[in-house]
């Protein structure tokens, strides 16, 4: 009798044992991870159900050289660019077939070349906005672009003016569908900064 306890007893010991063990394996597998500082790349993203609100992501992504979020501000497919007349001479082939991706590729090639991280800034005056219906409008401006790049062939200050078609998406955020760009001074309108770098 003696000896069936006892055995019973070791057997709840092993039991109590694995069951500890198992545990202990369990909570290794859960283990949490160190939490990890937000991606800067969306962070200031602000979701643009204002074309205010479209033009200030703009501009702050362009002064913080943010790629991801630059391009969030233009129509994915169909995005329409026309150049300055000056820029587009001679290179209508690029211009002609330009692109979200042409976009995504400038201004990436633009930020792996620029000499200074800071500095580097966009200031957008409106002159015009006219509203064609309630999910679409015409925003004309002009604008100031400082970008500190390496390249000495080319000014780091470019101003123009800009015409944007704005319209609203599937998504209900305002975007820019179409971009015309107008040179003001000479050799550096936004289109020569596009066309130095897109290549």
């Amino acid at each position: 009798m003696i000896a069936a306890r006892k055995f019973s007893f070791q057997i709840g010991r092993m039991q109590k044992y694995w069951m500890w063990m198992c545990l202990l394996l369990l909570t290794a597998c859960f283990k949490t991870r160190e939490v990890e500082p937000p991606s800067t790349s969306s962070s200031d993203w602000v979701s643009p159900t204002d074309h205010n609100i479209l033009l200030a992501n703009l501009q702050r992504a362009v002064n913080q050289q943010n790629v991801q979020n630059y391009l969030r501000c233009f129509r994915t497919d169909g995005l329409r660019y026309q150049p300055s007349t000056q820029s587009y001479t001679g290179n209508e082939l690029i211009w002609n077939s330009w692109s979200w991706q042409d976009e995504q590729s400038w201004f990436s090639n633009l930020k792996s070349n620029l000499g200074l991280s800071s500095g580097n800034h966009i200031t957008l005056s409106q002159v015009d906005l006219q509203a064609f219906s309630s999910d679409s409008l015409r925003y004309i401006g002009e604008y100031d672009l400082v970008m500190n790049h390496t390249d000495t062939s080319l000014t780091v200050r470019f101003i123009g003016q800009l015409e944007f078609l704005c319209k609203v998406n599937a998504y209900n955020e305002w975007e820019v569908a179409r971009w015309t760009d107008y040179e003001t001074h000479i050799d550096s309108s936004w289109s020569r900064l596009k066309l130095k770098y897109v290549q």
